[in-house]
């Protein structure tokens, strides 16, 4: 078979001689994947144990620990691609990178509107992070820190993440994710979490009725990628006593913003 990676195949056992000790099976790994990423058209075991000089066995057992992990996918005919995780991973790495930046002046702008505290957060893991907050302006404010990690199912961000995703997505992560109760209001029914993911669909935001910390409500919507594809999301957090009746208030603020954003990111 002809050869379409990189122009001469790697030697993994050679460049093993300067690794850190103890890392050698993660450098292998991630060399590995590296080189599976690098080629012009997915190879198969046969190609991979002629361009990477590793035995079978151990050729076997890398494949395995990468695909078992999500980084990599086996194709019908037995090639090898990058797999779903490697590509979030990549996304939010993206995202991360430059949104913070290009979102700062929305997000004021959101906490100006709204009088409220405004969250940024991206995928991280089986949730997501905070990496941005720009705080109320009001005595009372949130208890929440740049770095938080926050759930999925209990979280404005979380909700609004998911029902970004298209069905195939969002029934592999609901599969498996833990609806565990973070407060006494937390939805822990997959069925009414789905109901909540198809209602935030519909009307383009979505609403965390204190279910990851009392006392606190929020209002969450994602932002798009070039694709249609979640990169981010924003919440809106009020305390309960402070809510307006009309929720347009918020709602109208925060849709803006993700549309602008993801308009940005095209």
């Amino acid at each position: 078979m002809e050869y379409t990676g990189p122009a001469r195949p790697v030697n993994w056992r050679a460049t093993m001689a300067n690794t850190v000790q103890g890392t050698q099976s993660f450098a292998r790994s991630i060399g590995l994947l590296q080189h599976i990423c690098d080629r012009a058209s997915p190879p198969t075991l046969g190609d991979l144990l002629d361009e990477c000089f590793f035995t079978r066995p151990t050729l076997y057992r890398l494949l395995n620990g990468l695909e078992a992990e999500g980084l990599i996918v086996q194709l019908r005919d037995k090639s090898y691609k990058p797999g779903p995780r490697l590509i979030n991973l990549a996304r939010s790495a993206l995202a991360t990178s430059d949104i913070r930046e290009r979102a700062r002046d929305a997000l004021v702008r959101v906490r100006d509107q709204t009088g409220e505290t405004v969250h940024l957060a991206v995928p991280s893991g089986d949730g997501l992070v905070y990496i941005d907050k720009i705080e109320s302006l009001e005595t009372v404010r949130m208890n929440s820190t740049v770095g938080t990690f926050v759930p999925l199912h209990s979280s404005g961000v979380g909700k609004a993440y998911l029902a970004a995703l298209s069905d195939e997505e969002l029934a592999a992560i609901l599969d498996t994710v833990t609806l565990a109760p973070i407060t006494p209001f937390t939805t822990i029914d997959p069925i009414k979490l789905r109901e909540q993911i198809t209602q935030c669909r519909a009307q383009g935001f979505v609403f965390d009725n204190q279910e990851n910390e009392t006392g606190i409500v929020c209002f969450g919507a994602a932002i798009l990628d070039e694709d249609a594809k979640p990169i981010a999301a924003i919440s809106i957090s009020v305390p309960l006593f402070r809510l307006k009746k009309d929720i347009s208030h918020y709602t109208a603020a925060l849709k803006e913003c993700v549309r602008w954003l993801s308009e940005d990111a095209i």
